[in-house]
């Protein structure tokens, strides 16, 4: 359920996935249908979707049909992702660095609900390549040096959250 009212924090992230070049240049290393489903933590109740449409990512109100992610944002990691400069490994960092904080007000809330294979089969394997040796260093740190361990991770992660 979306209330339709605009909401700066949703509009902010709506803008960084739908407009900012570099967000835009990680999408295009995703395949179509693959798709997130995303939660705001101050808009509870409502249900967005993620996903590409015509070369770009949009944000829409709504269920996500068949997730291949799920995200909950905070209002402060929103401010955090709006501040962020770089390129694709710092805006990367930046989000990972959100899912591993340990404020709640500061934590992005993630969950792997796809496969592995489908991961793969979507892009996200080779966006996590394109975002270069400083995003694969940041795996490499948290026992994650190789793709089997990368499959591992997933898989353990799907089957509980919390252990990831």
């Amino acid at each position: 359920m979306v209330t339709g009212t605009r909401d700066p924090h949703v509009e902010t992230l709506r803008r960084l996935f739908e407009t900012h070049p570099v967000w835009l240049a990680a999408a295009r290393h995703l395949a179509p249908g693959a798709c997130s489903a995303i939660r705001f933590s101050h808009r509870p109740r409502e249900e967005w979707t993620l996903h590409g449409q015509e070369g770009r990512t949009v944000l829409e109100a709504g269920r996500a049909p068949d997730p291949d992610l799920a995200f909950t944002f905070p209002p402060a990691a929103i401010e955090k992702l709006d501040a962020t400069r770089g390129g694709i490994a710092d805006f990367s960092l930046a989000l990972f660095r959100l899912i591993e904080e340990t404020d709640p007000d500061l934590r992005v809330g993630f969950q792997v609900v796809a496969p592995f294979s489908r991961l793969v089969r979507r892009g996200y394997v080779r966006l996590l390549v394109a975002a270069g040796p400083r995003v694969l260093a940041f795996g490499v740190a948290r026992g994650v040096a190789t793709l089997g361990a990368l499959r591992r991770r997933v898989e353990r992660s799907r089957k509980d959250p919390k252990r990831s």
